[in-house]
């Protein structure tokens, strides 16, 4: 067996009937394997996981689920209006968003050769607005505008924002501008040849990329009620702050319900946008 273990890290030779030396080839799982194994547990040591308190307690997790089951259906009235209110907050902010990054888009596009200042600026500004959780933004606008749905939306329509028009100018730049540089050539204004030959290409991916950030975006919004921006959030930190785990198991069968009609839905309008 030890010969066997050793084989693993030292390719074997085999002697072939004319005498030829044929070596195995070379596996570097095993010493990845090791590699993977001591960078975990390095880590485990850096951030201090204790390990035999995850083992010791872990059938408390167990606990809490079962004491979901079953899910406190008095509580249905609260949470349906909590659950509305979240897909309020994703679908307004979403349309806010990215109605706003649609013209945005246009003119962070190197097709158009516009201010070359601006350009650059607007994607700094938007890489350093990507790196913020959106539940740092909705934690700031909650402490400016206070404790409710329009910090939840306002938080949304940001996020969705960075994400549609770094999405929507980078696959402006991949179109064929034939069709532009022609209208442009009769002299068209710059919004007429932008709606005549640029909008009817990105139309369909700029309705699939709305779709995916209202779909990402109820997602998030669920979380955002944990620092007072409004939404299922709010009823699901409160329940599990009064341990009322009926309630809980209620929001958290009804959220996922909704997310995957939601997923289902917009997956379905999507194909249809592609294929036309």
């Amino acid at each position: 067996m030890f010969e066997d273990l050793l084989h693993i890290f030292f390719p074997r030779s085999y002697t072939l009937g004319n005498g030829k030396q044929v070596r195995e080839k070379f596996n570097p799982f095993p010493y990845l394997l090791i590699l993977f194994i001591g960078v975990v547990v390095g880590f485990s040591v850096f951030t201090r996981v204790n390990l035999a308190t995850l083992i010791k307690r872990g059938n408390n997790f167990f606990d809490i689920v079962r004491a979901m089951i079953p899910p406190s259906w008095d509580y249905w009235p609260t949470m349906e209006k909590a659950m509305l209110d979240t897909i309020n907050m994703s679908l307004l902010g979403s349309v806010f968003g990215c109605a706003v990054a649609l013209p945005v888009s246009f003119y962070l596009s190197s097709n158009f050769k516009l201010n070359k200042i601006y350009l650059v600026t607007h994607r700094l500004a938007l890489s350093l607005l990507r790196t913020l959780p959106i539940l740092v933004m909705a934690f700031f606008f909650r402490t400016v505008l206070g404790i409710g749905a329009l910090a939840g939306t306002l938080a949304i329509s940001v996020f969705s924002y960075t994400i549609c028009v770094k999405m929507m100018y980078e696959y402006i730049e991949t179109l064929d501008m034939g069709a532009y540089e022609a209208l442009e050539s009769t002299g068209a204004t710059r919004l007429r040849c932008i709606l005549g030959a640029i909008w009817p290409q990105v139309k369909g991916f700029f309705l699939s990329t709305f779709l995916y950030c209202f779909e990402t975006n109820v997602k998030s919004a669920a979380i955002l009620g944990f620092v007072g921006a409004g939404g299922i959030g709010l009823n699901i930190s409160g329940q599990l702050t009064l341990r009322r785990y009926g309630n809980l198991g209620l929001v958290l069968i009804s959220m996922t319900l909704t997310i995957m009609v939601l997923e289902a839905v917009t997956r379905f309008a999507r194909r249809k946008l592609v294929t036309g």
